[in-house]
């Protein structure tokens, strides 16, 4: 069987959601099997095989296209045309048999081919407010529902991103299988001094800090958060706890979000891949309190590394977290305060970790490969 892959999100080269969940779910696949031959699309301008990495060429082909990537999305959008298996015929001279969208964009397929569509969240339906005017536009180019109409299986993230699906367009429950995500790469937690050290300064990190870590948008709630850090520390006088808010703004897809300046409050911009671990691991808990998220990976990212969790609970995050950390209602900060007290306890803080250390063995991307690969054949 030739299974086909859309990989254009990682044109961009960035490292974010989407991608890790592209690159470590193929990379799986691979692993874990060894029968079925893949070709990996793109469209560009420029050769982006870099971003995509480096597979057997034997098993694994790329072909790319070179058209102005406004001119397709419009002829996709509008017309239809040309069809991505026909495209890929004309390059490589092979037919493939299935084609899996692992985020929804515009990929119209030829009449009979079976297309799978990846849906993480549909936080552009519930909160077309969050987004930047550019983002609004996309998505009208997007058109996700007609994608969602258009292919013959869908994969969700979550229960929660399911229900969605079921709700906003009205999707036939047995048309989706729920397939959770996993730790990109080998995330854990770090107790090498010197490469603790080595992070600390690079970032400027203080001694004692909870830790916000997300792109900074409005969804995160980082309002509430900085509201609930106020509070708590009126509860710790004698105790120099500090806020670390890790991550960029977006302004080209994203909303506005304003953050508050106070000493104690730092924004410490991207963090470079390599040095999450790290991040994670110095700071006394991740504050995950989000209004609306189709998984919460960062939920994953901090129990793996021995960081307890304080996480919404609401849209998918007690499905993600379960018992291995505390729920708080994100709109109110006198809450999020108190678990924050609750975790400056070693008996607690102990608790929440060797919790989150059992909860994130439970995920595995090798498990979501072959879930995958099982919706994948079955068409």
């Amino acid at each position: 069987m030739r299974i086909g892959i859309d990989v254009r999100p990682l044109m961009h080269g960035r490292v974010s959601g989407v991608e890790n969940y592209i690159r470590s779910l193929l990379k799986a696949m691979l692993e874990v099997d060894e029968e079925h031959t893949y070709v990996l699309f793109y469209n560009c301008r420029k050769d982006c095989n870099d971003f995509i990495g480096n597979f057997d060429g034997r098993r694994v082909k790329v072909v790319r296209t070179r058209y102005p990537n406004k001119y397709l999305h419009l002829m996709w959008r509008f017309f239809s045309r040309p069809k991505i298996d026909f495209l890929i015929e004309k390059k490589m001279g092979k037919k493939i048999d299935v084609l899996f969208v692992p985020d929804p964009r515009p990929s119209p397929v030829s009449k009979g081919l079976r297309k799978v569509t990846t849906f993480h969240d549909l936080s552009f339906e519930r909160y077309p407010q969050y987004f930047s005017w550019k983002s609004r536009l996309w998505f009208k180019v997007l058109h996700p529902k007609h994608e969602v109409q258009t292919s013959d299986h869908l994969i969700a993230v979550s229960t929660f991103t399911k229900d969605e699906l079921c709700a906003v367009y009205e999707v036939p429950e047995d048309k989706v299988s729920v397939i959770p995500e996993a730790v990109p790469g080998t995330l854990k937690h770090i107790v090498d001094v010197a490469e603790l050290a080595r992070v600390k300064e690079k970032y400027g990190l203080p001694d004692l800090f909870f830790l916000t870590f997300s792109t900074l948008e409005p969804r995160k709630n980082l309002e509430s958060v900085m509201k609930a850090f106020s509070i708590f520390q009126k509860k710790q006088p004698l105790e120099t706890y500090r806020l670390v808010m890790a991550g960029r703004r977006d302004p080209s897809m994203f909303g506005k979000v304003f953050l508050q300046e106070h000493p104690d409050i730092l924004p410490v911009g991207f963090i470079d891949e390599e040095d999450k671990a790290a991040v994670y691991s110095l700071a006394q808990a991740l504050l995950f309190v989000s209004t609306y998220e189709g998984f919460g990976l960062p939920i994953l990212e901090a129990m793996a590394c021995g960081t307890p969790v304080i996480a919404s609970s609401v849209a998918s995050m007690p499905e993600v977290m379960a018992d291995a950390g505390i729920l708080v209602d994100p709109f109110d900060p006198e809450k999020i305060a108190d678990a924050m007290e609750r975790l400056t306890y070693t008996d607690v803080y102990e608790d929440c970790r060797q919790k989150g250390f059992d909860r994130v063995k439970e995920f595995s991307w090798k498990k979501a490969a072959r879930a995958t690969l099982k919706v994948l054949t079955s068409l």
